[in-house]
């Protein structure tokens, strides 16, 4: 993880939103007043953003909690509390000005 001294590297930055799930996880929690959300209920989120209705909102978990939600942790996007199950945002204006940026002119 890096300090909060030392900053997001433009790779990590571009890494961490290069995936629609990702995107759709960081716009959610931007979105959501407390920024701070139960797996469960951001899978929930997630999958109606996202998906289809039968793709299964215990897998968008199971894909959260083992692929994406530790990968935006290790870019500091994140804090996420495996114990408790809580994810919480961690405010970042170029991570938040990317991704405006990709919503805006690339999708």
């Amino acid at each position: 993880m890096h300090s909060e001294t030392q900053p997001t590297s433009t790779e990590t930055l571009l890494r961490t939103v290069a995936n629609p799930e990702r995107r759709a996880i960081l716009r959610h929690l931007c979105e959501t007043d407390s920024r701070a959300v139960d797996v469960d209920d951001l899978a929930a989120a997630i999958e109606s953003r996202e998906r289809s209705a039968d793709s299964g909102t215990a897998r968008t978990a199971i894909e959260l909690r083992h692929t994406h939600l530790p990968m935006l942790a290790d870019a500091d996007a994140i804090t996420y509390d495996q114990g408790s199950e809580v994810v919480t945002y961690r405010s970042d204006e170029e991570t938040e000005a990317l991704l405006e940026f990709i919503s805006e002119r690339l999708e």
